[in-house]
């Protein structure tokens, strides 16, 4: 398996383990975490012979309500982060201002983080 494959399903086992669900592209519901790679998606600006992958996390609210949306996706942030510290070696990101997107034309706010993952050189 890939380290960057390994790197997502460490990430994915820990978020769905925490009862979060967990899309990684396709068709989802909210509220849910959607996992996709982030830019760089490799780094290997050290020396070390370990690379830095980075994952883009949304989290998706359900609620279309702005006021009770906003309180759901705080929840879900909570979560989150709580999940990603039974992670070795992985900090908790910084979360961006809540943004709508669209899932099947209706608007949930949604908030980005990117979660950086050390992983072993291939």
């Amino acid at each position: 398996m890939s380290r960057l494959a390994a790197s997502r399903d460490q990430l994915t086992d820990a978020l769905e383990g925490s009862g979060i669900r967990t899309a990684t592209g396709g068709r989802f519901a909210a509220p849910c975490v959607l996992v996709e790679p982030g830019e760089p998606w490799i780094d290997r600006d050290s020396p070390s012979p370990r690379v830095l992958v980075r994952w883009k996390v949304t989290a998706i609210a359900a609620g279309t309500d702005t006021a009770a949306a906003y309180g759901e996706l705080a929840e879900l942030i909570d979560q989150i982060d709580a999940a990603l510290l039974s992670l070795r070696g992985v900090s908790l990101p910084s979360w961006g201002a809540p943004r709508d997107i669209t899932l099947g034309n209706v608007a949930h706010p949604a908030s980005v983080a990117f979660v950086l993952i050390h992983t072993a050189e291939a």
